[in-house]
């Protein structure tokens, strides 16, 4: 890793101090929240690990939701605090920023939390936690070292580092005897993706293709088989029939997917075939739905064996392109009605992008009416989005995270304004950073999902309403630059232009955007 995010606090100055002198450069956002996140897009941008230091008390409550926005899409994220003095932790003294137990309150967050006694600990659990992405599901972690050992000298700490070696499982022989056999025997065979296929991509393709499967995404999966493919319907999941056709396969083969609520936007959801289920976490071949073949391992791993042993087997070819090409005019005439706000703009932007630009998206209805379904993509990582914790204030910060890992790359953040305003200040960071990122900013003035969730219920909209902003103004005063659009040409004009830009520009649109001029 080469960055650090966080901002430093009077209990961080041993930190500091060290980081000053080091190859890794510190990136001070505008609150914790925001170095979360940032943290957070640059790990599911690149696919290496994202850090944070900050300080005790308010440094880390202010970072827990980004914290537990990692824990839910099982992004790597290492936090590092300092910790109240070995002699005052559990004593309630009133030392400045003192909690009940911070290492407690993480636990319950994260994948592990560890207050450590000393550095040898320290550097211990550092190598633990780079141990347990490369391993295992690469969920947060965050370790604690108390200000007395931060302060002390310890040069025995030191030493080589450590080489990673490969720990992941290796799935049960018998069991993928079953997958195959499973596979061979079905007529209508699916492959359902999820986040834990993001670094599979080339299996997950060659298994589709020799299957003749229909292949659906969850959201964190965007991308993985190129959404153009004739044998993809997208991350489509939360539509009717892209989950009545994986309810009715005879066959599904599940790639590191939680099969949840968030995905599927129901509970109420059942497979009638068999289910071929790949997880590198053991526990979850058994959450949500009962597989018929749990397999425990790497995707990628897991996916090439099954391919060899189908390759062997010749199974009879599918008819998965012609079902899947169905499905798609069913599924865009629902994104059509469902997100007609969003359309045109969506047009534009990808008309206006690289192919592999990154997009870094709120939880906000231009997101998950739109982008989801409205902007294809045809690679994996190309697509940051909060997907289980529905966080607000996601969009702007992880891009940031996004562009310094991937500086060659493009990347646009696309938000509401509701959202939006949680990180709003962050402009500032990337105008510090030089960072030419377009803010598409959705301004419905309001919550509108929930404004809409009220008045579904015959219930009077409270508190969903907000004041008008003046967006573009705001950009400026921060450092950025600032437009108001309405039609698809400015839209790709001030993207366009922001592209090649020194510093990022808001670009607020006050409703559906007009469809290109002919």
């Amino acid at each position: 890793m080469d960055h650090v995010f966080g901002i430093p606090g009077t209990h961080t100055l041993a930190l500091h101090e060290s980081l000053a002198g080091s190859s890794i450069r510190h990136i001070a956002p505008r609150h914790e929240q925001g170095a979360g996140y940032a943290a957070d897009g640059y790990a599911r941008a690149s696919g290496r690990p994202g850090v944070c230091i900050v300080t005790t008390g308010p440094g880390l409550t202010n970072l827990m939701t980004a914290a537990a926005t990692a824990y839910h899409d099982s992004v790597p994220l290492l936090i590092i605090t300092p910790g109240m003095p070995s002699f005052a932790e559990g004593r309630d003294a009133g030392f400045l920023h003192q909690v009940k137990s911070q290492s407690g309150a993480m636990e319950n967050i994260v994948h592990w939390s560890r207050r450590v006694a000393s550095a040898r600990e320290a550097v211990d659990s550092i190598d633990d936690a780079f141990d347990h992405f490369a391993n295992a599901r690469p969920r947060p972690v965050h370790i604690e070292i108390p200000i007395d050992v931060l302060e002390a000298e310890a040069p025995e700490a030191g030493g080589d580092p450590v080489e990673l070696r490969d720990r992941r499982p290796v799935a049960d022989q018998a069991q993928l005897r079953l997958a195959a056999e499973i596979l061979c025997e079905a007529r209508e065979p699916w492959l359902l993706l999820g986040g834990g296929s993001k670094d599979a991509a080339r299996e997950a393709r060659e298994l589709a293709e020799l299957l003749g499967a229909v292949v659906v995404t969850t959201v964190n999966a965007k991308g993985v088989v190129p959404e153009s493919h004739p044998l993809s319907i997208g991350a489509s999941l939360r539509l009717a029939p892209a989950r009545d056709g994986l309810a009715a396969a005879d066959a599904v083969v599940a790639v590191g997917s939680e099969i949840s609520e968030s995905d599927l936007w129901t509970s109420d959801f059942s497979l009638a075939g068999k289910l071929v289920r790949i997880d590198i976490d053991a526990e979850q071949l058994s959450k949500n739905a009962s597989a018929a073949a749990a397999l425990h391992g790497d995707a990628a791993g897991v996916m090439a064996v099954i391919i060899g042993d189908l390759k062997e087997s010749s199974p009879a070819p599918r008819n998965g392109a012609e079902r899947a090409s169905a499905l798609r005019s069913e599924l865009e005439e629902i994104i059509a009605r469902d997100g007609s706000d969003y359309l045109e703009l969506h047009r534009a932007l990808r008309a206006s992008l690289d192919e592999d630009a990154i997009v870094a998206g709120d939880s906000s209805m231009v997101t998950y009416y739109g982008t989801v379904h409205q902007f294809p993509v045809e690679r994996p990582r190309c697509f940051l989005y909060p997907v289980g914790y529905a966080t607000l204030g996601y969009s702007l910060p992880a891009a940031i995270g996004a562009k310094l890992a991937l500086p060659e790359r493009q990347v646009v953040a696309i938000d509401g304004d509701g959202g939006f305003l949680f990180t709003a200040t962050e402009i500032a960071t990337a105008v510090e950073l030089g960072l030419p990122i377009p803010i598409i900013l959705f301004d419905n003035r309001g919550y509108g999902e929930i404004r809409a969730e009220m008045l579904a219920r015959g219930a009077e909209p409270v508190g969903v309403d907000l004041a008008p902003v003046d967006f573009a103004a705001l950009s400026r005063a921060l450092g950025g630059r600032g437009v108001t659009v309405d039609d698809a040409d400015a839209l790709s004009a001030a993207v366009a232009e922001t592209l090649h830009a020194d510093r990022p520009t808001l670009i607020a649109i006050n409703g559906p955007v007009r469809s290109a001029s002919a």
